[in-house]
């Protein structure tokens, strides 16, 4: 039956129905073949460029993590080096005396600092009064040492009224102390 109307249609007929029928051929490739290939080719290359950006973000991670590794391991020989009975509230007595500042201060306070699982931040509050300009320069040259891991975290400065040639002073000085063993067993 086909091939008789087939046989029957005249050759513009025959040509536009092969023309359509390769039409439909090609739409059909087209929309189950090909658009779905481009497709999976455009999402495959949005993963790729999303997954390059977090894996830059891991490297640059990964370089954060060596970096703060460096920092924990400097200050672990640093607290190591220390003589056991290290205290900061010593220390900064001892390089007091050494600056002829001692007989200035006024107050001397321990301030809780910031907490990991193996260090915590000591942190002193000191206050001098009547001092000179050289003698706080003396006194923050003898105090602040990277080697043991002490710093001054703050400083202020005030001229006193009453005597201009003299200042007064407060610092909030840091140092490291290994972490203390938490209650709780935690």
């Amino acid at each position: 039956m086909i091939k008789t109307s087939w046989s029957n249609l005249e050759v513009k007929q025959r040509t536009m129905i092969a023309g359509g029928a390769a039409f439909v051929i090609v739409a059909i490739l087209l929309e189950f073949a090909v658009f779905p290939l481009w497709d999976a080719r455009a999402k495959m290359k949005k993963t790729i460029l999303l997954q390059s950006k977090k894996l830059e973000e891991i490297v640059k991670i990964d370089a954060d993590v060596v970096a703060q590794d460096v920092k924990i391991s400097r200050i672990r020989n640093s607290i190591a080096s220390r003589r056991s009975d290290f205290t900061l509230f010593a220390y900064l007595e001892k390089k007091a005396v050494l600056a002829n500042v001692k007989g200035g201060i006024k107050q001397m306070n321990s301030i809780q600092g910031i907490q990991s699982p193996s260090f915590e931040e000591t942190l002193v509050a000191l206050k001098l009064e009547k001092i000179t300009i050289k003698q706080l320069a003396d006194f923050l040259f003898q105090i602040e040492s990277p080697s043991e891991m002490i710093r001054i975290k703050r400083i202020t400065v005030d001229k006193m009224k009453e005597s201009p040639e003299y200042i007064s002073v407060q610092l909030l000085i840091a140092s490291y102390a290994p972490a203390s063993p938490r209650l709780g067993g935690q």
